[in-house]
């Protein structure tokens, strides 16, 4: 893992940074990457703060969302990504999404960024009590099904919903001292 990757919490007045990062993505052609509720994030970076801190507690837009952390995967102090750590599952999350979410951005992929983000959020996790983590991917992003695979996951059956397959994987968290 890149010893300079961080798990920054995201703060208020990170536009231009945030910025920067949705327009990568833009020009990727990705606009899947904020869909749903994060869908105010192509808005902008305060509202998607906004959204995010509302949602921290749990509860916030629908009863069923639960509580979570938002951090940003920074290296000397730039945005490479973004992770999400949920602090317990739903029948849902279950299914698709898991304990944690992740994603980064095009120009900082193939360079271990998602790995040590995902590593840090297993470690988070841990230190929240949880000893296995539930992580998921889509059956077509082969990318993060080896990330999963190369933080130890093991794969368990995978989850139709409607037209898309999810690869769903067990990951113990590191013991805590």
């Amino acid at each position: 893992m890149p010893s300079h990757i961080v798990l920054a919490p995201m703060t208020a007045g990170r536009d231009e940074e945030f910025a920067e990062m949705i327009d990568e993505f833009r020009a990727a052609g990705e606009l899947h990457v904020y869909d749903g509720n994060f869908a105010v994030a192509w808005n902008g970076y305060a509202g998607f703060y906004e959204l995010l801190m509302r949602m921290k507690a749990g509860g916030y837009p629908r009863p069923e969302i639960v509580p979570m952390d938002s951090y940003f995967i920074e290296a000397a102090g730039r945005i490479l990504g973004e992770v999400f750590i949920r602090h317990r599952l739903t029948p849902h999350l279950e299914q698709i999404g898991g304990h944690v979410g992740y994603k980064v951005r095009p120009s900082a992929r193939n360079r271990g960024v998602a790995t040590a983000g995902l590593r840090l959020a297993l470690k988070e996790l841990a230190g929240l009590g949880v000893e296995r983590a539930l992580v998921t991917c889509n059956t077509k992003n082969a990318a993060s099904a080896k990330v999963i695979e190369r933080c130890g996951g093991q794969r368990i059956e995978d989850a139709l919903l409607g037209e898309r397959i999810e690869r769903r994987y067990w990951i113990a968290t590191p013991a805590t001292s």
